[in-house]
């Protein structure tokens, strides 16, 4: 099965009856990224189709969006206000630090519900039972996302809370693309692209979601942001960041078998290697580190050892909360060790996520030529 993307637009606007896109400048990325699924991806016929369906979803609800910011107009007038954003290295614990946080209910996180299904604006009233939770579920499926290969690296769910880039999909610019296939001229595209846009309409987003439905503050995560860095603090100027950290040994091969996972799920590509996330990688990293480097993000910036999470997170979550100068009643770190409890026991019950650095070519070596001064800097415990 080929992608057409003129074909896909038109199938998009008369499926929603809406031609206003909110601007144009999608058509590039997009264009591109069918042109990558067609003549790079490998995807075989059910990959292929599941790609059709996923971006004619994105596609419609980006029509939408556009439409409810017409018909309420007071989304954009809504103010986001000192957001939360938790970064770091892939599988350093950020999805962990990102699902705990949440569960302060005075704080408040795009779930995967309301990104792949956003128009209407959720209301409050019904956000525990909108129907929308129901076509979620059955996404996700369709998608192979609830497979156990995959739950055991990063466990999707309708009402669990999501990354930014979930998000980045309605501009057509984001790191899942390059994530679930092999698009390497859309990735080449992705990290010369001016993600100003992208940072904006994401900002929009979360207008919109807590236009009828709003909560003490924004909490949210992708470890992408870190490539990004410098434009998420010109769109959000009063961002307050924590940062994980993990011995990249265990990260980078980790990091590897998701991909892999992705590519088997989809394609019938199976490359070697680390993806690249060797380079990747330690290049945002040195970008968040020039950052931080700037006295005007002094106090900005607390860190969160993976190991020290998982010895005791609740600790780590007083630390950040005493740095932000965010209160933490009583109610709401019962709420998140509540949900601590139950964590522990679903991943005790659940699928484990097996991997082998072997397995990648992954070299200590050429690990710490790469990490070898953020290690250091951070003082990142070493786990091999």
């Amino acid at each position: 099965m080929r992608l057409n993307a003129r074909q896909m637009i038109t199938d998009a606007e008369r499926a929603v009856h809406l031609t206003d896109w909110g601007g144009e400048d999608f058509r590039e990325p997009f264009d591109v990224l069918i042109t990558s699924l067609n003549d790079e991806a490998q995807l075989h016929e059910q990959g292929a189709g599941i790609a059709k369906r996923h971006l004619h979803d994105v596609l419609c609800g980006r029509l939408k969006l556009a439409e409810d910011r017409k018909r309420f107009p007071g989304i954009a007038n809504e103010p986001i206000k000192s957001p939360v954003f938790v970064i770091g290295l892939p599988r350093s614990g950020t999805t962990f630090l990102h699902n705990l946080l949440t569960h302060d209910p005075r704080n408040r996180s795009p779930l995967t519900w309301e990104i792949m299904f956003a128009s209407p604006p959720p209301e409050r009233e019904t956000w525990r039972d909108d129907p929308r939770i129901a076509l979620c579920k059955a996404k996700l499926a369709d998608m192979g996302l609830l497979d156990d290969a995959l739950k055991a690296i990063h466990p999707f769910g309708a009402r669990r809370p999501e990354e930014c880039n979930f998000i980045w999909e309605y501009t057509l610019r984001t790191v899942n693309y390059m994530a679930w296939w092999n698009v390497p001229t859309y990735t080449k595209l992705l990290y010369a692209s001016d993600m100003r846009p992208v940072y904006e309409a994401h900002k929009r987003f979360l207008q919109h979601l807590q236009h009828r439905h709003t909560g003490d503050r924004w909490v949210l995560k992708t470890p992408a942001h870190m490539a990004w860095l410098d434009t998420l603090l010109a769109v959000y100027p009063d961002a307050c960041l924590i940062q994980c950290h993990r011995d990249p040994a265990k990260i980078i091969p980790s990091l590897s078998n998701n991909l892999l996972q992705y590519r088997k799920l989809y394609s019938t590509l199976r490359p070697a290697g680390t993806y690249g996330m060797l380079e990747l990688q330690a290049d945002s990293l040195r970008k968040v580190d020039a950052i931080r480097a700037r006295p005007e993000f002094e106090g900005r910036f607390i860190d969160a050892h993976y190991t020290e999470v998982q010895a005791d997170p609740m600790a780590v979550v007083r630390r950040i909360y005493r740095h932000f100068g965010m209160p933490l009643p009583a109610d709401s770190e019962a709420a998140m060790v509540g949900w601590l409890n139950r964590d522990r026991s679903d991943h005790a019950n659940g699928p484990r996520h097996a991997y082998s650095a072997d397995d990648f070519g992954v070299d200590h070596h050429e690990i710490d030529h790469h990490f070898g001064d953020y290690i250091g800097r951070y003082h990142v415990a070493l786990e091999r």
